[in-house]
């Protein structure tokens, strides 16, 4: 399975759910995600983790959620490790919505950054 990352994705990339409906574009990428813009399906900005990719062709990103799925996930506030770096708070919100943690020492995955 690829690793995705900040350097697959750039803005204007179209955004497809796993059943193929078109949930809007790539506003910013980030370190840890990728804003896609409010729009007719979003009705706020969503952060999506690069974990939730499925493939990359051209410039189409394919995810591994359904659009249902897409927008139940609360990822309407992006992770911020810059200015609260190992707040609990924010590991806590991250880790029950999918987003991998950089600082989680259990993590047993360690090629993972």
């Amino acid at each position: 399975m690829a690793e995705w990352s900040q350097q697959d994705v750039h803005k204007h990339m179209h955004v497809y759910s796993s059943d193929h409906e078109g949930l809007g574009h790539v506003e910013e990428a980030y370190e840890d995600s990728f804003k896609i813009a409010k729009g007719l399906i979003f009705h706020k900005d969503r952060y999506i983790p690069y974990s939730a990719i499925t493939s990359i062709d051209k410039d189409r990103i394919q995810l591994t959620l359904s659009a249902e799925v897409a927008k139940e996930k609360e990822w309407d506030l992006r992770p911020d490790y810059e200015n609260h770096p190992g707040d609990p708070t924010q590991l806590l919100y991250d880790r029950g919505h999918g987003v991998h943690d950089p600082f989680d020492e259990t993590n047993t995955d360690a090629e993972r950054v």
